[in-house]
């Protein structure tokens, strides 16, 4: 249990949960141009534009997050900075 937590302690949690944030935008950020396609090609039907950018920044955030545990299901181990 205490070599699970000493190990625990080096990894890069920072910079794995930056890495899910920025899945999940980059995921999404199509969403807002889905919206305007949606409204430039369906201009005959009054479009709930923002319930329509806000489920596709949903699903394709989850699809980018998904592919981003894929190949990182856990932090890396932080390196140790090099003394000189």
């Amino acid at each position: 249990m205490i070599a699970a937590v000493a190990t625990a302690t080096r990894l890069d949690w920072s910079g794995w949960f930056r890495g899910i944030v920025g899945a999940l935008v980059s995921g999404g950020a199509g969403s807002v141009s889905a919206g305007f396609a949606a409204m430039k090609l369906d201009k005959g039907h009054d479009l709930n534009v923002f319930a329509l950018m806000g489920i596709t920044f949903l699903f394709s955030g989850v699809v980018s997050l998904a592919k981003f545990l894929q190949t990182t299901p856990v932090p890396n181990i932080e390196q140790a900075p090099v003394k000189s």
